[in-house]
């Protein structure tokens, strides 16, 4: 039998010029989400399902520039009005089917992100941490590997809430 492995998160932090409720929002509601969860420029997003509450989930297609397409499954486990939200996420097929990521075979297969968020002089901090639940051995591998990278991901997303913030 496989053991499963425990893996330090990647903490990820970032400060808005917006207010607390703003940066939530722009977390919690589809009409916000699908102008800047991506991962770079050029890419869209599309929603299938919006269930943004505990125990919701949505589901959501990101198509690159080149046509590439890739649906992601989250599924949200707790959220704290401005100030807490935790989900996982997974790579799935557009029927939210939880599938192994295409380009990462080793890749875990189950994410948690935790998005804390801090008011302080009408700008918000964010503090997101990311980490595998449950992962096997190579999956462990996988992600420290790549955890150079990790920053890389989500920062193009971050940078992307950012100007979206600016233009709100």
């Amino acid at each position: 039998m496989e053991t499963m492995q425990k893996v330090e998160p990647t903490i990820i932090e970032k400060e808005y010029n917006a207010p607390i409720k703003l940066v939530f929002d722009a977390w919690t509601k589809v009409e916000h989400l699908a102008n800047w969860q991506f991962p770079m420029k050029g890419f869209k997003c599309a929603f299938k399902e919006t269930d943004i509450s505990p125990g919701g989930r949505t589901l959501h297609k990101m198509t690159a520039p080149n046509g590439f397409e890739m649906w992601l499954l989250t599924k949200y486990e707790e959220i704290i009005p401005n100030h807490t939200i935790v989900f996982r996420q997974y790579n799935s097929d557009e029927n939210g089917e939880i599938l192994p990521n295409p380009q990462m075979p080793n890749w875990p297969k189950e994410l948690q992100t935790t998005i804390k968020l801090e008011e302080s002089d009408n700008k918000t901090k964010l503090q997101l941490i990311w980490q595998p639940i449950t992962p096997s051995e190579e999956e462990a591998t996988a992600f420290d590997m790549s955890r150079s990278e990790h920053g890389n991901g989500w920062a193009g997303g971050l940078a992307n809430l950012e100007q979206y913030l600016e233009q709100q």
